[in-house]
């Protein structure tokens, strides 16, 4: 009769503790749904949950204020309610993809309308929602307004398009660099000069510095950076097919948003042609000035010579005198 009396005892008990691990669990669960929702109720962003027709069934007030409407405006309507047309199409082939293939996405910017007929953008993901039983029920997301920031990036294209077409026209090779000296853009000027097209060099560095410029060219890499800067600096490059050329270049780095560098920009101007003219002057006039100096023909004709090879940059070379009169050397 004990032994009976301990057994119901203990049974007691079992139910008395699995009853208070019940209300612990619930007690928990609803704490951390609290937590849950007052964390959610209180970040900038939107957070939502529609129906598998894109019907909102749950949202934030901070999906109220990107959307601009109050939330008994929002609540049981669809999404296409605040979208044109051709917005709400291209949203239901998203969210049809997300069903299809059960994986969500990120980073998806669509336009709306907000209650006072003013476009907004936003930024939205969605994955997909099952209940227990595995069954595909709605979609839940994070909603971003990015409407100043779509304005800002669209404004800059137009502004990056402006200045290409601009630079599309200057007569001299310009090329602009990322920060890590990779090309982003040249104009027409440069592929006619040193035989590179865009499509060959985007997102990849020139091989146009000689061997034996690269440590200079390092320096003044470095040195553009400190300075933003340089005004004028004569080097050589080589061309495409290994010619080599005089050329003068001014480089300044630039920014588009706050101090740090976005990249550079370099102009440069192919001199090899005016450096070999004032060679030929140069020349020229050191001979005229020396022919008093010599009255030998012989001498006069090896002195030219002399003068020839520096200018050609031979290791020999033959003058012939022409007699103008008898039409004969």
């Amino acid at each position: 009769m004990r032994d009976k009396k301990d057994d119901i005892s203990r049974k007691q008990t079992q139910v008395e503790q699995m009853d208070l691990d019940t209300r612990l669990i619930t007690s928990c669960a609803r704490l951390s749904s609290e937590r849950y929702r007052a964390f959610v109720e209180n970040i900038e962003e939107g957070v939502y949950e529609v129906d598998i027709h894109g019907n909102f069934l749950y949202f934030n007030n901070s999906l109220c204020k990107i959307f601009g409407y109050p939330p008994e405006e929002i609540q049981f309507q669809n999404f296409s309610k605040f979208m044109d047309e051709e917005t709400a199409k291209e949203m239901y082939e998203a969210f049809n993809r997300v069903y299809e293939t059960g994986q969500g996405v990120t980073d998806l910017q669509w336009k709306i309308r907000d209650k006072q007929g003013d476009e907004r953008i936003i930024e939205l993901s969605a994955a997909l929602i099952r209940n227990k039983e595995g069954k595909k029920v709605g979609f839940r997301g994070i909603i971003r307004e990015i409407t100043d920031k779509f304005r800002t990036q669209e404004a800059l294209k137009k502004s990056e398009k402006r200045y290409r077409t601009l630079l599309d026209f200057i007569p001299y090779p310009i090329v602009v660099f990322t920060p890590d000296g990779k090309v982003t853009y040249l104009n027409p000027a440069f592929t006619d000069t040193f035989g590179w097209t865009l499509q060959e060099l985007k997102g990849k560095t020139i091989p146009y510095v000689p061997p034996e410029f690269s440590k200079e060219t390092s320096e003044n890499i470095k040195k553009l950076f400190e300075d933003k800067i340089i005004l004028r600096h004569e080097t050589k490059r080589l061309t495409k097919d290994g010619r080599v050329l005089d050329v003068v270049l001014r480089a300044a780095v630039y920014s588009e948003s706050g101090d740090e560098p976005s990249g550079e920009l370099v102009i440069l101007r192919d001199i090899t042609q005016e450096k070999r003219i004032a060679r030929n002057n140069e020349a020229l006039l050191r001979i005229s000035l020396s022919l008093h100096e010599y009255p030998d023909l012989d001498e006069l004709l090896n002195f030219i010579s002399n003068e020839v090879k520096r200018l050609m940059e031979a290791e020999s070379a033959l003058v012939i005198l022409l007699d103008k009169e008898k039409n004969e050397f």
